[in-house]
């Protein structure tokens, strides 16, 4: 399963997507060519333009607005890096629970965990807008992702631990 442009989805969730503004509104918005307004044809991510594409609704300062928008897909980049490492830690414990001689059997659960947390993390990772469209629903998401994938990795250490208490422990003969 591979996620692919759910940017719909998610911008569905966000403020914009309630307020029924259309994806072209921002990423197309409307020019003058002569006496005619027409829609931009470039479709392009808004802060290339803010003028024509946000400041037509949003009557604030142009750095402003840049600002806020910087600030939410900059909160949105460090949770999507945490979710991530969540995600390889897991990854590593998996491994090492293989290694230490957990079966299939044993790490169906845990690998259960391991594909909802990385959907989730792909899902938010495919999204184009770094949190822009829906900074809350994508926030919730991760927040999904980061639980799932150390709930996965404590299973794993878990299943590597029994693994190594139940491992034959060598013994030596007594000295004479």
């Amino acid at each position: 399963m591979k996620a692919q442009h759910p940017e719909f989805e998610v911008w569905n969730q966000g403020t914009h997507g309630k307020a029924g503004v259309a994806c072209a509104d921002c990423h197309m918005p409307y020019m003058r060519e002569g006496a005619l307004k027409v829609s931009d044809h470039w479709v392009r991510s808004p802060l290339t333009n803010i003028n024509r594409a946000c400041q037509q609704c949003h009557h604030y300062p142009e750095q402003e607005i840049l600002k806020r928008v910087e600030t939410i897909q900059d909160r949105h980049f460090a949770l999507l890096t945490r979710a991530g490492s969540a995600l390889v830690d897991m990854l590593d414990a998996i491994k090492a629970a293989k290694a230490a001689g957990a079966t299939e059997a044993q790490l169906e659960p845990v690998l259960e965990m391991q594909r909802k947390a990385q959907w989730r993390l792909d899902f938010v990772a495919a999204e184009n807008s770094m949190g822009f469209h829906a900074p809350q629903e994508l926030a919730r998401i991760l927040g999904e992702s980061i639980d799932m994938s150390r709930q996965a990795q404590l299973a794993a250490v878990n299943l590597k631990t029994s693994q190594a208490q139940a491992a034959p422990v060598a013994r030596t003969a007594p000295a004479k």
